[in-house]
């Protein structure tokens, strides 16, 4: 099982997002309280004070590369990337939607920034000078979820209309294809590390797999949720990925096997927002109990890999896990940055 590492509590409505630095030691919060709050891994406090700029609630965070800079969404139709270490906005909120902001995402390389909105567009911001890179339109309704691909040169978008659609945005901006993906809103995508896959979470209570070439479906979904998927996130290793759900659980998958991991972890309520850490051994989780819970799941992930190991005939002699019971969740060095997505609105 799945073991509560650390509860996390100041915010004083729900925890709309999550995302972990790259260093793996902190991780931001956004809620409709119209804050972000950063949070020591390790013990669970508050690290200096709450940001406060937003008219509106947060819907959306995200962590740029080098840790350097958040960028943050709301319902008061802005975006402001923010300096981490002083709390400052680095220029005045960013200008252009005209509906809420359900997601942000910087690219790869730090540089660019997109967002997805109620208005049914994406925007492509410079991310060092806040100018407007490009509008892409094309969606028939809201904008839930952007995600720039792991080279930067593409960007995937989901909406409530249900499909996802994929950009190129590397030198001139074109519009690729588009999947009919569900039955019902799609609220997250994220690219798999290598850039070969596509995933979306949706209404429907599924997550697909997709080819990010063609847009063909990959094998069966994954299936167990018995309410609205809300948000999506995939390991550094691609090993797993964690949902969200308003049937009050955080639930992991094996991507090889499109099945669940071990059992879910339960909250009280709506689970809003999923994140999991660099190192994989962490999953970070908020939602209408208006607090962040950290799961430590090593121990299922690794019990997993052996019965995978185990299946396929491997000699657990000959291989070590992927994860071991004496590293710790709280990486003492410079990790891999994480890809992640945000929470975007729900019903």
């Amino acid at each position: 099982m799945p073991k509560l590492f650390q509860t996390m509590r100041g915010h004083t409505a729900s925890v709309k997002a999550v995302a972990f630095f790259n260093n793996g030691r902190h991780i931001v919060t956004g809620s409709r309280d119209t804050t972000l709050r950063i949070w020591d891994v390790q013990n669970g406090t508050l690290v200096g004070k709450p940001f406060k700029g937003h008219q509106g609630g947060v819907l959306s965070v995200a962590v740029s590369p080098d840790d350097m800079r958040i960028a943050s969404s709301g319902q008061d139709t802005t975006v402001i990337i923010w300096d981490a270490e002083s709390r400052q906005k680095v220029f005045d909120p960013l200008v252009k939607h005209t509906g809420g902001v359900h997601s942000v995402c910087f690219s790869p390389d730090g540089k660019r920034l997109a967002s997805g909105s109620h208005d049914c567009t994406v925007v492509v911001w410079d991310a060092e000078t806040g100018a407007i890179i490009a509008t892409l339109k094309g969606h028939g309704k809201w904008v839930f979820s952007v995600a720039f691909s792991p080279d930067g040169q593409k960007l995937a978008s989901g909406s409530s209309d249900p499909t996802v659609r994929v950009w190129r945005t590397d030198s001139h901006t074109k519009f690729l294809f588009e999947v009919h993906a569900h039955q019902d809103w799609v609220q997250s995508v994220v690219w798999s590390p290598d850039g070969d896959k596509l995933i979306s979470a949706s209404d429907d209570q599924t997550v697909k797999f997709w080819d990010a070439s063609t847009g063909d479906q990959i094998d069966q979904p994954c299936t167990g949720h018995t309410g609205w998927v809300y948000a999506l996130a995939i390991s550094c290793d691609s090993s797993f990925i964690a949902t969200a759900s308003r049937d009050m659980t955080v639930r992991l998958w094996s991507t090889k096997t499109h099945r669940q991991i071990g059992q879910p972890l339960e909250h009280s309520d709506r689970v809003l927002c999923v994140a999991i850490s660099p190192n994989g051994l962490l999953v970070a989780s908020g939602g209408l109990e208006r607090e962040v819970c950290l799961w430590s799941v090593g121990d299922v992930l690794k019990q997993q890999d052996e019965h995978e190991r185990q299946k396929d005939g491997v000699d657990n002699t000959e291989q070590q896990p992927r994860l071991s019971d004496d590293v710790s969740p709280i990486p003492p060095a410079e990790v891999v940055p994480i890809l992640t997505s945000t929470i975007m609105m729900n019903r």
